[in-house]
């Protein structure tokens, strides 16, 4: 019996030994399997996050290039701006961190919020950009109160003048995720060109972001500099614009609204383009604030808006230069082709008026430009064609894009048969014609296409992408010009350019002239009205044109070609319901030439 619990008992024993060894076998192999799992497979993850904890990129950021106005004015440099970052790594308790820096400084929490998520575990994110002087102090003396938090000294715009050149030079604003997918070497928070000139030539103001390999202590604090990558400073764009021509735009448009654009007709580079009213950038710097933007937006004459390329107005009787030049090109008419005009041209039952309510009498060419006779043009209109005047307003750069090197540019649009058929699913009528004859109807041009149409007429037939940039100033002082750029070329006949400068010429000085208030005593020039209407003005017709409620009065148009014998620049001036062309925006541009004189970009008779 003893004998038989004894083996009982050494098998009890055995067995518990076995099992033992088994658990003991299996620890080891989970232990052994965990190891190789750290160390072998994931190595590199492991020992990229012990190195990140230890060894950190901070990235410099590169300084932004500036802008400058044709003769060497600098109008857009930078200044220091102090930014409030955050480390995600650092900062145990978002929640608590917010609370308390709210108490020191306006912060949107769900923006903040936003960018933490969104950064990797030891990257940085902004927390708020601009902190005054005040808040600077505040932050620095109770840092322990805010761990992973830092203040970095950034770079923000300075604007010699933050109002007169706002549509060409245009405003900065933080990335967005789309701007984040579609370039690279931006971080949440960045600033980056949002409109004009700042945004298109983004690439070269932006320079190259350079880094600093630091070894930071368990609390983030830099212990060492390990190497440095300096940052490339961003180039210098020169404008072709002129400041103080500008500025001179600006006070001579005064409260008005719409936009002038002063062209060169052998070049495309603009020297002058004013959209008014402008917007102040100043209120983009460092950040706008909500309210200032719900300001903008809200304006009902919408600041934002460039005039000069983002919005199309019928040209009315300007567009009567073009028809003349397509009616003698097409041997439709020659320069003693004569009509009749009584006030009044009857077609199909339809009755379509002249300005002129008791009629131009038997005239000609020549003094239906001079006089703006709409029923001459309306005769034209119908033995060319709409078809036909499409395709020659097409080539001359209206109703679509002139390829202006600023961003938003709108087509406008000059219709056809096609078009209506498409747009409308109806046929083209011969009274739309008639009206698209005198720049009116569904035509709609940008006052940047007029000039670039008038410049093509007057230069040899060059159809010039306009540009308000000269070139680029690399950092070693080397300037890098932009070439002017021609997208196409027209064989026109000088001779018919030859007698419309002349027309347009008596379009000014002539005793029966509409023109006659945008003469100017420095230099001979050749312009033309256009007067293009927004509504019927049936109701208002006994009341005198400054008593029209603003919203109905006619747009007022003036282009003018200058000097006249030697044309090198067009100038053009649109105003919003600013009435007749001869009352609106003639004056306007006269005064602009008679500047021009004064800086020696046209020489004086």
């Amino acid at each position: 019996m003893f004998r038989a619990l004894s083996d009982l008992v050494n098998n009890i024993y055995n067995k518990r030994l076995v099992l033992f060894f088994l658990v003991f076998l299996l620890f080891f192999l989970v232990l052994i399997s965990r190891l190789f799992y750290l160390q072998i497979v994931n190595y590199e993850r492991y020992y990229s996050l012990s190195e990140n904890n230890r060894i950190r990129l901070i990235r410099i950021k590169a300084d932004r290039g500036f802008i400058k106005d044709k003769n060497g004015k600098y109008l857009v440099t930078n200044q220091p701006s102090f930014n409030l970052i955050g480390t995600k790594n650092y900062i145990k308790n978002l929640d608590n961190t917010i609370n308390k820096l709210s108490k020191v400084i306006d912060i949107d929490e769900e923006i903040i919020k936003n960018r933490y998520k969104k950064t990797y575990y030891f990257g940085d994110f902004l927390i708020y950009r601009g902190l005054n002087q005040k808040q600077v102090n505040y932050i620095l003396e109770h840092n322990e109160e805010f761990p992973g938090i830092k203040i970095e000294v950034d770079s923000v715009r300075r604007y010699y003048d933050s109002k007169r050149l706002s549509h060409i030079i245009g405003y900065m604003g933080e990335v967005t995720e789309d701007d984040l997918k579609k370039n690279r070497g931006y971080a949440t928070g960045d600033l980056i060109g949002k409109t004009g000139v700042e945004k298109t030539y983004e690439d070269i103001l932006r320079g190259k972001n350079g880094v600093r390999q630091v070894e930071v202590d368990s609390l983030g604090f830099v212990i060492d500099e390990l190497s440095v990558k300096e940052p490339i400073k961003g180039e210098n764009i020169i404008l072709s614009v002129d400041y103080d021509l500008q500025k001179s735009v600006s006070t001579i448009f005064g409260n008005k609204v719409g936009g002038v654009v002063v062209l060169n007709i052998k070049t495309g580079k603009i020297l002058s383009l004013y959209s008014s009213p402008s917007y102040d950038l100043n209120l983009f710097t460092p950040f706008i604030s909500q309210d200032n933007w719900k300001k903008i937006i809200k304006n009902r004459y919408k600041p934002l808006t460039n005039r000069v390329i983002e919005d199309a107005y019928p040209p009315g009787s300007i567009f009567k230069i073009l028809m003349a030049y397509i009616g003698l090109n097409e041997k439709v008419i020659n320069y003693n082709t004569s009509f009749f005009c009584n006030g009044l041209f009857d077609f199909n039952g339809y009755s379509y008026g002249c300005w002129k309510k008791g009629g131009h009498g038997n005239i000609s060419l020549h003094d239906a430009i001079v006089q703006s006779c709409d029923i001459y043009f309306y005769n034209l209109g119908l033995q060319l064609g709409i078809d036909k005047i499409s395709d020659y307003a097409l080539n001359f750069g209206l109703g679509k894009k002139t390829g202006i090197d600023l961003p938003n540019e709108k087509s406008g649009l000059f219709p056809n048969r096609q078009w209506k058929k498409n747009r409308f699913k109806t046929v083209w009528y011969p009274g739309e014609t008639i009206i698209a004859s005198i720049g009116q109807g569904y035509i709609s041009t940008t006052p940047m296409q007029i000039a670039v149409m008038l410049s093509t007429l007057f230069n040899g037939g060059n159809v010039f992408k306009p540009s308000v940039v000269l070139g680029v100033e690399r950092n070693n002082g080397e300037f890098i010009e932009k070439k002017s750029e021609i997208i196409n070329k027209l064989n026109l006949n000088n001779n018919y350019t030859k007698f419309l400068l002349n027309a347009l010429y008596d379009t000014v000085y002539s005793e029966k002239a509409t023109g006659y208030r945008a003469r100017v005593s420095k230099v001979k020039i050749g312009g033309k009205t256009g007067t293009a209407q927004v509504v019927s003005l049936k109701k208002f017709k006994d009341l005198d044109e400054d008593k029209i409620p603003w919203e109905y009065r006619d747009h007022s148009w003036f282009a003018a070609v200058v000097p006249i014998k030697n044309p090198e620049f067009v100038v053009v001036a649109f105003v919003e319901h600013g009435g007749s062309g001869s009352k609106g925006a003639a004056p306007i541009v006269g005064a602009i030439i008679n500047k021009m004189v004064d800086l020696g970009y046209v020489s004086a008779k």
